[in-house]
């Protein structure tokens, strides 16, 4: 897009303090490469400008994206996001924890196909909303920086001051009928289960 800047950004969540995992999760092996690269890999397939939310841009430098810091250190996914997207060129930002590598291009496209109109886009399982596979607008900016001073760190607290599109799973049950896209791994044991390291 000329003159707009992207059309749509990506942010990488990577801030988290990986505590139940023990390592960092971003590096954890996925095949022959590692869950970062391999999102790296699907998300350009998708996205022109790809940030990185981590406190450690050390760690993240041989991956050579632009990176942020939280807006508020230490208040968790929410401060991260809000960093993002006041970076981003784009109006829009699709949202994505480093610790979710089985990326659906088709799941991510129809959740952009919904935007129109709306500032956040996220989609809805059995186990509830999953804020951190979704799309949000600049206009969550202050919304979120409000509640990160007020102190209400969920990533839904925000939620009530835009408009927000739910995209339940029966919607894209047959683009991602396993609904791996959604998962996250916070614990060894579930990396076995999901990527099958001996």
């Amino acid at each position: 897009m000329h003159g707009g800047g992207y059309e749509v950004t990506a942010i990488i969540l990577a801030g988290g303090k990986n505590r139940r995992m023990g390592s960092n999760k971003a590096f954890l092996k996925y095949g022959s490469t590692t869950f970062i690269e391999h999102q790296l890999m699907m998300l350009r397939k998708i996205f022109d400008e790809i940030i990185l939310s981590a406190n450690d841009a050390k760690a993240y430098a041989s991956l050579k994206l632009p990176i942020v810091s939280d807006i508020v250190p230490g208040k968790g996914p929410l401060s991260g996001i809000c960093a993002g997207l006041k970076r981003a060129t784009s109006s829009h930002a699709f949202v994505i924890a480093c610790d979710m590598p089985f990326i659906n291009e088709k799941l991510i496209l129809y959740l952009k196909s919904q935007i129109n109109g709306y500032d956040i886009v996220v989609p809805k399982t059995s186990r509830g909303l999953e804020p951190m596979h979704a799309f949000y607008s600049k206009n969550c900016i202050q919304p979120m920086y409000r509640c990160l001073e007020e102190g209400r760190l969920r990533i839904i607290d925000s939620f009530s001051d835009v408009k927000v599109k739910i995209v339940d799973e029966k919607e894209f049950a047959g683009l991602d009928a396993s609904m791996l896209s959604l998962i996250n791994l916070n614990t060894p044991e579930e990396y076995k289960k999901y990527c099958n390291s001996d």
